[in-house]
């Protein structure tokens, strides 16, 4: 498809990017406000792909079909984690279906599952970082995420009740040997700030982004080229997963 687009824009739907508070957490990144980083820790929850499931919907539960907690819940949050800390250079991979079978709605009936419903990565990004990832789905504590980041100068604490594209996101910082303090985001992020907290606050200013792209050529909303990248990553885990082996992912 990237190649069939040829020099027609193109665009995908990982509006995470967008996000002003992940936008302002790469950019505090980059700056240097934790100093180099030395790892990231995530640990990210769904409730689906082990909860109780809709007819609409089993179609998520089959691996064969892509649309699986690993392309979805998971895609999402490594996009967002690759934005602040840096693309994985290579990655080593366990998944594992540990509910084979799920409710059927409320019918007393259940239904079989193929999808992975645990996943959990490791490798370094560009600078030697470590970064690892345990992504678990039907949580019974509800979805979450969390994403720790530890440099030499400090550390970001970053927080969502639910998947961070969608929901608020809290940030807390550390400098030193200080206290974790609560940081709020400053101005010059946030286009939108009346629809702060709710399910489109990422979406409208993707939107934005794409309408800017289109008004003045820039480059800012993530494209095809960009889904591909993505994509060599899962495919990348879900090889490593399969041989056991770790994985090299080239630019």
């Amino acid at each position: 498809m990237e190649r069939a687009a040829g020099t027609t824009r193109t665009f995908v739907g990982l509006q995470g990017r967008s996000s002003p508070t992940f936008r302002w957490l790469a950019d505090l990144v980059s700056e240097g406000f934790v100093g180099e980083v030395l790892s990231a820790t995530v640990v990210a929850s769904s409730t689906e792909w082990g909860t109780a499931v809709s007819a609409d919907t089993l179609y998520t539960l089959d691996r064969t079909l892509g649309a699986t907690m690993l392309t979805i819940a998971f895609g999402h949050a490594i996009d967002l984690v690759s934005m602040v800390v840096g693309e994985l250079e290579e990655v080593v991979a366990t998944t594992a279906t540990r509910r084979r079978q799920v409710p059927l709605g409320h019918t007393g009936q259940v239904v079989a599952m193929t999808a992975e419903d645990q996943i959990a990565i490791s490798g370094t990004v560009a600078g030697g970082a470590i970064l690892s990832v345990h992504h678990r789905g039907g949580a019974a504590s509800g979805a979450g995420f969390s994403l720790i980041i530890d440099g030499t100068q400090g550390r970001l604490e970053i927080t969502a009740p639910e998947f961070p594209h969608i929901g608020p996101v809290t940030v807390h910082a550390i400098r030193g040997d200080g206290r974790p303090t609560k940081v709020t985001l400053p101005s010059g992020y946030d286009d939108y700030p009346g629809l702060a907290g709710t399910a489109i606050h990422t979406l409208a200013h993707a939107y934005a982004a794409i309408r800017d792209d289109l008004n003045h050529a820039t480059a800012v909303a993530p494209d095809f080229t960009h889904a591909v990248k993505r994509h060599r990553l899962l495919d990348a885990i879900v090889r490593s997963a399969a041989t056991g082996q770790r994985q090299a992912l080239h630019p």
